[in-house]
């Protein structure tokens, strides 16, 4: 049975993050130019560091984090903010635009930066629940 109340969480958090994207995302294309996507690094990293802290806090159910906010924050806000589509096209404009060694070393080092950072959130909320 589908739960509405989490639908809606979903929903409302999704259009949250999917705000927080395009506002990171163009700071960063102000900042550094449209080379480079910096700005979806930046938010698959952030958004893997923020699920980890998610997660554990659902688990140990810390800070009042229930499974409506859990789904709220982790489905809905960080399902939103973080691309892992952007991130597959930023790759591919890179081989395109004859960059494939960069291409290569950004779509690596976002898989590894972001699961560090996923740990790290984990490690960070087990820490403070403690």
């Amino acid at each position: 049975m589908i739960e509405w109340k989490a639908v809606c969480a979903v929903a409302i958090g999704a259009a949250l993050g999917g705000v927080a994207r395009y506002i990171v995302g163009q700071v960063f294309v102000q900042r550094f130019g449209p080379g480079f996507p910096y700005g979806t690094l930046f938010i698959n990293v952030t958004g893997s560091f923020l699920i980890g802290v998610v997660a554990e806090l659902a688990t140990s159910r810390a800070f009042g984090v229930t499974p409506l906010l859990r789904v709220f924050a982790a489905t809905g806000i960080l399902g939103g903010y973080t691309t892992f589509s952007t991130f597959s096209l930023d790759a591919l404009v890179l081989v395109g635009d004859g960059a494939a060694l960069l291409a290569a070393l950004y779509a690596a080092g976002s898989v590894a930066l972001g699961l560090i950072a996923a740990y790290a959130g984990l490690v960070l909320a087990r820490i403070a629940v403690r």
